[in-house]
């Protein structure tokens, strides 16, 4: 079979497995918030560029539908072509069949195949831009040189930009585009000529929806972001957590590989010209990202996911090498990736539909279930019409996290306005003008533990508080955990929101 047909194949099998989980399973909480907020279209948000904010916010006025397979599709498509653009960017690097097996490692990574592939994140976007921008750049280093080189360097800020929109992190490929010119000396020679300066250029224009908003807002989503790195003290223990938590969203036995593939370049350094450059590329998000947590910075298991995927064609020259030296084990390996991906994928994929994991073995979940989290709460808009009057008469609802918020305004179909009232209301905050509801009623509606801490302050900001009932939000057919509604009249419309 030819590499075409392979990367086909791999890509038609992954298109049909994610569309088979979008209809299986809810909205994460990322998502749920991510389609509330972007039903209010902005140059840009709170916690993120706009680019997946943008995309939402066009499918659902095309479609008119909110469904999680419908939002979930563009998603799934642009992995699909985030696939092609991976083979097509390892075959010219490496060769055909190392471009075949960075396709596979690339699809049968869980930080990649589902929650880069299918969900709304702005993971999906960024990652297509991103290996967009490094075939531009890999021209731009390793193709001879043309009197339209210039063109090159604009289609590469263009690209860079749009990542910009997509996720900070698409800065990391200018950081690593310099380091590559400053360390290798036939390349350094590109520092004086128009070209880098004119993709910076580039890159700021595209970036300016970003800008503008951010200068509007007090710079909050840059002071949000980077707050998230501040100093705590040394925490080794915490950073060895973050590197095992890496290892287990690549998958351990593809991550060990991996990281020996990009060590091996780094240590090789400038003289191995195209694996230096992907070095260069990858190691920005994954240096960066894992060092912070030494000194207590928040660090998410897939903020690096950016560098390994830069780190995936490395593998695959990696592979191909293996394969003609002592194809036997490396096939045996391949083939025991893929069957165990596809195990893990049957066994999440179905708990998270049915719970049936909580059934066999309740002790595993005394902590609690985070798979609890993709819930749509679909029980909660046939509870509030039940209860008829004075619930009906309600002019807003308000919650007490903006996780919460995502939830309840999704499932409601952005009937009601919904106000996150608390210290971190993230995009809420700028999506209603709290004075604007002074006098009014509203449900208030959460999860129990959360409005139980909220409702002292609740109950300072309207003339009256009465409970209507509680909510029990079921997976198939079995309660999971309850949300409780409230019934509040004469709100004061002084609630003091952060963010200034």
């Amino acid at each position: 079979m030819s590499s075409y047909r392979k990367v086909t194949l791999i890509v038609i099998i992954g298109v049909l497995l994610r569309i088979t989980l979008a209809g299986m399973i809810g909205l994460g909480v990322d998502e749920s918030y991510a389609v509330s907020v972007a039903r209010s279209f902005s140059l840009s948000y709170f916690d993120h560029p706009p680019l997946h904010f943008w995309m939402i916010w066009l499918t659902n006025y095309l479609t008119g539908s909110e469904g999680s397979v419908v939002l979930r599709l563009p998603f799934i498509a642009i992995f699909a072509a985030t696939t092609w653009l991976m083979y097509c960017f390892t075959a010219r690097m490496f060769g055909e069949r190392a471009g075949v097996y960075a396709v596979l490692i690339l699809n049968i990574s869980p930080v990649f195949s589902l929650s880069t592939g299918s969900w709304i994140l702005p993971d999906g976007p960024l990652m297509f831009l991103m290996l967009a921008s490094a075939m531009v750049l890999q021209k731009i280093f390793f193709a001879p040189a043309t009197k339209l080189s210039w063109l090159r360097w604009i289609a590469a800020g263009l690209l860079i930009g749009l990542g910009m929109l997509a996720k900070y992190h698409a800065v990391f490929l200018a950081a690593g585009s310099l380091i590559f010119m400053l360390t290798v000396k036939e390349r350094r020679n590109l520092l004086f000529t128009a070209g880098p300066y004119l993709a910076v250029g580039v890159i700021g224009i595209v970036a300016l929806p970003v800008v503008i908003w951010n200068l509007e807002h007090n710079w909050i989503s840059f002071l949000f972001q980077s707050g998230r790195g501040a100093a705590k003290g040394i925490f080794p223990l915490k950073m060895l957590g973050n590197i095992i938590g890496q290892a287990i969203w690549v998958l351990p036995w593809i991550w060990i590989p991996m990281i020996w593939a990009l060590a091996k370049g780094i240590l090789a350094g400038p003289r191995q010209g195209k694996q230096w450059f992907l070095c260069c590329m990858a190691m920005g998000p994954i240096c960066v990202f894992t060092i912070a947590t030494l000194w207590g910075a928040q660090g998410l298991f897939h903020w690096q996911a950016p560098g390994y995927l830069m780190a995936i064609p490395l593998l695959g020259c990696a592979i191909d090498g293996w394969m003609q030296h002592n194809s036997r084990i490396t096939r045996a390996w391949l083939t025991l990736s893929v069957t165990a991906f596809l195990l893990i994928v049957l066994l999440l994929g179905t708990h998270t539909a049915t719970g049936w994991l909580r059934q066999v073995e309740p002790q595993w979940f005394n902590q609690g279930d985070p798979s609890t989290e993709a819930l749509d709460w679909r029980e909660l808009p046939i509870y509030l019409e039940a209860q008829g009057l004075p619930v009906v008469q309600a002019d807003f609802v308000v919650t007490a996290h903006w996780i919460d918020a995502g939830k309840i305004d999704y499932i409601l179909g952005g009937k009601l306005p919904v106000l996150c009232l608390n210290s971190e209301p993230h995009h809420f905050a700028f999506m209603h003008n709290v004075s604007e509801f002074r006098g009014k009623s509203a449900l208030i509606i959460g999860r129990e533990k959360i409005i139980a801490e909220a409702l002292p302050l609740y109950r300072m900001q309207f003339d009256a508080i009465e409970p209507v009932g509680k909510v029990a939000i079921k997976r198939a057919g079995f309660p999971e955990f309850e949300v409780v509604v409230f019934y509040a009249t004469g709100f004061t419309g002084s609630f003091p929101l952060p963010y200034k």
